[in-house]
């Protein structure tokens, strides 16, 4: 298979309680230069800010509320240039049995977490109830300056195909990707780094007015919780890591090369599902006959570019789409994988004559400007 990585399905889940050094009294982190951004207090408005933004929409009926939190563009030199950082917070409903509040770290690196608190208050039922939920679009990313590159293309991860070949142009295009980022906003990422995002996060603790917060992050959320840990850890109350990479290989080639049997599982585990409903889906009887259509759908991709639509998918987008989607084991997210598999394989048994007239046509797009 060419699916390289479903952080969701790698699953740790580590609870921390009370620590044993007592917490800092809120507001202010050591340092009189930064105690203006700990003792400020945000102004809490509406979430949504233009009439198509459904995120902030869904959070305003939810009685959720957000805020821009001050921070330094360095913490070296708190006294220059700052930056704002968007938050979200969902009030605890089961006020009788609060807890506190609890941060939610989005993954990525790079991805917006301000919609959060919905989804994290659904699954967490009850226990999300007892807490104030608060989402966070990271620093450059999403409301927070969000940096943008002008990348021609909206994936943020490509497969690198089942050739050589395929791997050294993916290595050039992200090298690309790369030199068009760094020259456009070179000034600013030299401050996106895990640190100064942790640091954000104790001066969001601050500005919502508690001693310790607890921490749910996912896949580089956890990495970026565990940061945050050691930088503050008598700031935490409870930490829940899911989908935790060894934080000694963060960032290296390889930290995820051994992920490799967790996504082959979390294939199998869907192959089985689907088959299991295959008067509705129709991609096969047994889990090998799932899994064999699947393979069918990425080798024609190999060969020619599928057409889906107004877009062209290929051998590097096709894995990545079935990787985003595969690691949620639950009904309704592997019913839209199946759907997904469907369309790719109607693609895909396309007649090569007609999917090359197909590929000229002047409406057709390429999915890594999706």
């Amino acid at each position: 298979m060419m699916i390289k990585w479903i952080c969701a399905t790698a699953v740790i889940c580590v609870v921390a309680g009370a620590v044993a050094a007592a917490p800092p009294a809120v507001g202010r982190s050591d340092g009189a230069a930064l105690a203006r951004f700990y003792d400020q207090q945000p102004r809490w408005t509406r979430c949504q800010i233009a009439p198509d933004d459904e995120a902030g929409a869904q959070l305003d009926r939810a009685g959720a509320q957000c805020a821009d939190v001050v921070v330094p563009l360095d913490y070296a030199n708190p006294a220059g240039r700052t930056i704002s950082v968007a938050i979200s917070r969902l009030p605890a409903s089961d006020t009788a049995h609060r807890i506190g509040t609890l941060v939610i770290g989005a993954g990525g690196p790079g991805e917006p977490g301000l919609h959060l608190p919905l989804p994290t208050r659904d699954a967490m039922r009850q226990t999300g109830a007892r807490f104030d939920l608060v989402g966070v679009d990271p620093r450059f990313v999403g409301r927070s300056m969000a940096v943008d590159c002008y990348w021609p293309t909206g994936l943020f991860l490509r497969s690198p195909g089942p050739e050589r070949a395929g791997f050294d142009r993916q290595v050039a295009f992200n090298r690309h990707l790369a030199e068009l980022c760094w020259r456009r906003a070179a000034d600013v990422l030299v401050h996106a780094s895990t640190r100064n995002t942790a640091r954000d996060m104790d001066v969001i603790r601050a500005a919502v007015g508690e001693r310790r917060i607890s921490y749910l992050g996912y896949s580089y959320g956890s990495y970026l919780g565990a940061v945050y840990t050691q930088l503050f850890g008598t700031r935490t109350d409870r930490v829940v890591l899911d989908s935790a990479p060894d934080p000694r290989r963060w960032g290296l080639p390889t930290s995820l090369s051994d992920a490799a049997r967790v996504n082959e599982r979390a294939l199998r585990a869907f192959a089985r599902w689907a088959a299991a409903r295959d008067a509705t889906f129709g991609l096969g009887a047994t889990g090998a006959q799932v899994l064999a259509t699947v393979d069918r759908i990425t080798r024609a991709a190999a060969d020619r570019p599928l057409r889906v639509g107004d877009y062209q998918v290929d051998a590097h987008v096709v894995p990545t789409i079935i990787w985003m989607r595969v690691g949620d084991d639950r009904d309704q997210p592997r019913a839209g994988l199946a759907d997904t598999v469907r369309i790719l394989r109607r693609a895909a048994t396309l007649a090569p004559a007609d999917h090359r007239s197909n590929r000229h046509r002047n409406s057709t797009r390429s999915c890594g400007s999706c």
